[in-house]
């Protein structure tokens, strides 16, 4: 008698969740959802941050705000582990801290090797902070902006030179 009670309330569970799962599958991810492999454009100055290739790259390749072309040296992976990696010859985004870091520190293309200053944070507001020390991604705007401004970390200000929008 139980086994006979029991069946009738599955078959329903099932005929119910079966079209739940359909709509679980179905529904579209959000909107806000930044994309994973993108073009970084200043807020600032509608450049993109660009990797020069002007020469060949290698480990030092300076990172600088670019007119945006649609070349692969300006299109980057932002990859789940935190590294930026670019889509021109798969380097990382690296702060140098050969020097240690401070204000004003270049932003450059590197071999990735999982340290630290490989590893960046993109929060919504647009700001890019380094996960070695805290600094944001900062186009630097002292002598105005122009193609080649210099891409470096600066602390955190809010200003427009350090919010990037993904494209």
């Amino acid at each position: 008698m139980l086994r006979r009670t029991l069946h009738p309330l599955r078959t329903a569970g099932v005929l119910l969740a079966g079209p739940l799962a359909v709509l679980t599958l179905a529904a579209p991810a959000p909107a806000s959802a930044a994309p994973r492999v993108a073009t970084l454009v200043s807020r600032q100055d509608s450049r993109c941050m660009d990797a020069d290739v002007s020469g060949s790259t290698h480990n030092g390749t300076r990172i600088q705000g670019w007119q945006c072309n649609g070349w692969a040296n300006q299109s980057w992976d932002f990859r789940t582990d935190g590294t930026i990696v670019s889509r021109h010859d798969g380097r990382c985004l690296d702060e140098d801290i050969a020097g240690g870091t401070h204000n004003g520190t270049k932003v450059q293309l590197w071999d990735c090797n999982g340290w630290l200053n490989q590893k960046w944070t993109a929060h919504g507001d647009g700001t890019v902070v380094s996960r070695h020390d805290g600094r944001c991604l900062d186009l630097d705007v002292a002598g105005g902006t122009h193609n080649g401004s210099r891409i470096q970390v600066w602390d955190c200000n809010g200003w427009a030179n350090q919010k990037w929008d993904r494209r």
